[in-house]
């Protein structure tokens, strides 16, 4: 298992490596060629076809991703998560049938210790994303207590997340695992706040979120607080800009930056669960780093023919990736 382990974390690296150049179109069918240039039953060979699944899902061509997962649970090998709750995500998306015999199998494995890798957050997020939120409470849940029970003073983070998120969808009252994931937020955005004032510490590299406003939100929120503007700019090219200088500063500093995109009537519900002024910028912080608690911030950069992070849909590299800034201008 160990062996495995750290075959798993070398293709996850190389993978990444290979993101930084690779558009998801291209490195889907890289990584595919790669599962494919090996013998079915190959040591390797699931896990190349679990990621060329990933990156086709992310390429937006869910007909590939699928039949990538497909071959990866024919296969039989090891890969990072089990590629049946991969698979369960692409067909509840296309809305095929096949999902529920499927999402049956898993939940036959689940007391069986069949499963491997965060099984119960994906499959709950992809219920939580269709609507069908008792069943992925049951899934979020189920993953916290199994973690509980191996390991008392663990706690699966993703799982805790999202239980809170469909408890406060279905209108449940806050028990003792939705306080704990209040304590581990303000103990996350605490960490932050420290990090923010000493940028680039001794060893492991910091880890910010950049709050970015998509077209549609950025109007809203500089026309509830116009004063936002002088921070911003006066358009969503402008903040678009100014977010781009910002991570690529930090990033320059040793920081690992990544993106959240920010929605004004959730904000505001944060705000004032929080206590804090909407108006400031240590709440607009506050936020950004819930996004990343959260799971809902991108790595920046994207790759250099990947879509832009700004929402554009023109390639980075011709959009923000593109941008100059005078050293005269940087803050």
């Amino acid at each position: 298992m160990h062996e495995d382990e750290e075959m798993l974390d070398h293709l996850l690296d190389e993978v990444e490596h290979l993101a930084v150049e690779h558009s998801d179109t291209d490195l889907a069918q890289l990584l595919e060629h790669r599962a494919q240039a090996l013998d079915p039953g190959a040591r390797e060979r699931a896990a190349w076809l679990s990621h060329a699944g990933e990156r086709w899902e992310m390429a937006d061509d869910l007909v590939r991703a699928r039949a990538c997962y497909e071959e990866a649970v024919r296969d039989g090998g090891v890969a990072w998560i089990d590629p049946r709750a991969s698979l369960v995500s692409v067909l509840l998306d296309l809305g095929d049938p096949a999902a529920e015999p499927l999402l049956d199998e898993l939940r036959s494995d689940l007391g069986l210790g069949r499963l491997r890798g965060p099984v119960h957050e994906y499959v709950g997020e992809a219920l939580e994303l269709h609507d069908r939120l008792e069943e992925a409470l049951r899934w979020f849940t189920s993953g916290l207590t199994q973690v509980a029970r191996d390991d008392p003073e663990d706690v699966d983070l993703g799982c805790l997340n999202g239980r809170y998120r469909v408890r406060r969808q279905l209108g449940l009252p806050r028990d003792r695992f939705d306080e704990l994931c209040e304590e581990r937020r303000h103990t996350y955005e605490d960490e932050l706040d420290r990090e923010e004032e000493q940028v680039a510490p001794l060893g492991e590299p910091t880890q910010l979120v950049a709050l970015h406003w998509p077209a549609d939100q950025f109007e809203r929120l500089v026309d509830r607080w116009p004063h936002m503007r002088e921070e911003y700019g006066d358009d969503h090219a402008e903040h678009a800009g100014y977010v781009e200088r910002t991570v690529r500063r930090l990033s320059e500093q040793g920081v690992r930056m990544l993106v959240g995109d920010g929605d004004v009537e959730e904000y505001v519900e944060f705000a004032a669960r929080e206590g804090n002024e909407p108006a400031e910028s240590a709440t607009r912080a506050a936020y950004g780093a819930h996004l990343g608690y959260l799971h809902r911030a991108r790595p920046w950069p994207p790759g250099r023919n990947d879509p832009c992070w700004c929402g554009s849909g023109t390639k980075y590299q011709e959009c923000c990736g593109g941008l100059r800034f005078p050293a005269e201008e940087d803050p």
